[in-house]
């Protein structure tokens, strides 16, 4: 009789697989899944290079440290302030308000480095890609990893 059971048993599982992988399903099948867009949520890791980011550092030492110290850009102030906001308004406020004594001087070039350097002092990781001054792609960037540091 366990025999019997068994057998059955067998049988009627591969009954249901078979009527599963035949498309004997009335239900209408599941719409593909959409590739996953990139998460805002935080810096990707290959956001900036390491290169950038040390002429960030080179370029606040020779630029900023009249007025700032580097402490204040990660400072708790400076989290709450800025994650809220993305990579793309850090970028903006760096490249048309500083310096103060003059802004909207400093390069595409010197303000991608610049925020990139302060990322970095964030604990964002660098990688091997160059961040570059599009405003759009930085914008989907958001700095709210800022809050859990």
């Amino acid at each position: 009789m366990i025999a019997i059971s068994r057998s059955l048993s067998v049988f009627a599982a591969l009954g249901f697989a078979a009527c599963a992988s035949s498309g004997g399903n009335l239900e209408e099948p599941a719409p593909a899944a959409a590739p996953a867009a990139p998460a805002a949520t935080g810096a990707p890791a290959d956001l900036f290079s390491q290169a950038q980011a040390n002429r960030g550092r080179d370029s606040f030492r020779s630029m900023c440290t009249e007025c700032h110290t580097a402490g204040e850009f990660s400072d708790n102030a400076f989290k709450v302030k800025w994650s809220r906001r993305s990579v793309g308004d850090l970028y903006e406020f760096i490249h048309t308000a500083m310096p103060d004594d003059a802004p909207g001087i400093l390069t595409e070039a010197q303000a991608i480095d610049l925020t990139s350097y302060i990322l970095e002092m964030n604990g964002f990781e660098s990688g091997s890609r160059q961040m570059e001054p599009d405003q759009a792609a930085l914008d989907a960037v958001s700095l709210s990893s800022l809050r859990s540091q």
